[in-house]
């Protein structure tokens, strides 16, 4: 495994390690995990799983939860293996290395009641191509889109089930469009914005399928308040 930084989450209670010049999670993963919100015993699948983020985060604050995380970068599964492991979670959250397109029903032990991603943002032939294939795959469409997202979505969810993603606000329309594509609607939506007066630099969307409920749109989500400082919003992010 290559060389790694390790830290500690929500104030040494949970362990967690990655690669210490590839791919590292961001204030995404943080920001989109605070808008899950799952009821009692469902099972969720992260697409994209990184070195296990999302799942290391949802399983302090949900410890009923069963969580898939799904990886297609082979380090970046290994990472999740052993932070899973560090944190005696294996009994809860099991990760699998395989590119989501190939995913079934039958290999998750049947659909799941909520996906939760932090996709690549760039489109494929856009912007600089960063040289380190980690950090080129998990930023560019490569690998996943968000058109291919919402397919094996659509695949995966059961008839209730919702999708969660944080996404750039600049490409909020192309994911409304894609979304339509295969059947599922808003129900939330709230945008993310470093500071007030400041343009919204990412988009949360919590898209269902077969739902007839109305979409809310969510106060914005500020890191940064009026006094240069962050907000409790904010704040909340890091507590379990």
């Amino acid at each position: 495994m290559e060389k790694f930084s390790a830290d500690l989450l929500f104030s040494s209670q949970k362990k967690i390690s990655q690669p210490e010049k590839g791919y590292r999670f961001s204030l995404d993963s943080f920001i989109l995990a605070a808008h899950i919100k799952p009821k009692g015993f469902e099972k969720i699948i992260d697409v994209g799983c990184g070195c296990g983020i999302m799942p290391l985060i949802l399983a302090a604050r949900y410890p009923d939860l069963r969580i898939t995380g799904i990886e297609i970068q082979k380090e970046l599964y290994k990472f999740a293996r052993k932070n899973i492991l560090a944190n005696k979670l294996e009994n809860k959250i099991y990760i699998i290395h395989e590119n989501i397109k190939n995913i079934m029903p039958s290999d998750i032990k049947g659909k799941a009641d909520i996906i939760i991603s932090n996709p690549p943002y760039k489109k494929k032939n856009s912007g600089r191509l960063n040289p380190d294939p980690q950090k080129a795959i998990a930023r560019h469409e490569i690998t996943l889109d968000i058109d291919l997202l919402f397919k094996c979505s659509k695949r995966l969810l059961n008839e209730q089930g919702r999708l969660y993603i944080i996404f750039p606000a600049q490409r909020f329309s192309s994911l409304i469009q894609t979304m339509g594509q295969y059947k599922f609607v808003p129900e939330f939506i709230r945008f993310v914005h470093i500071k007030k007066n400041a343009a919204a630099k990412r988009v949360i969307i919590r898209a269902a399928k077969n739902s007839g409920k109305p979409c809310t749109t969510a106060p914005p989500f500020y890191i940064y308040g009026s006094d240069n400082k962050y907000t409790n919003d904010y704040a909340c992010l890091f507590k379990p």
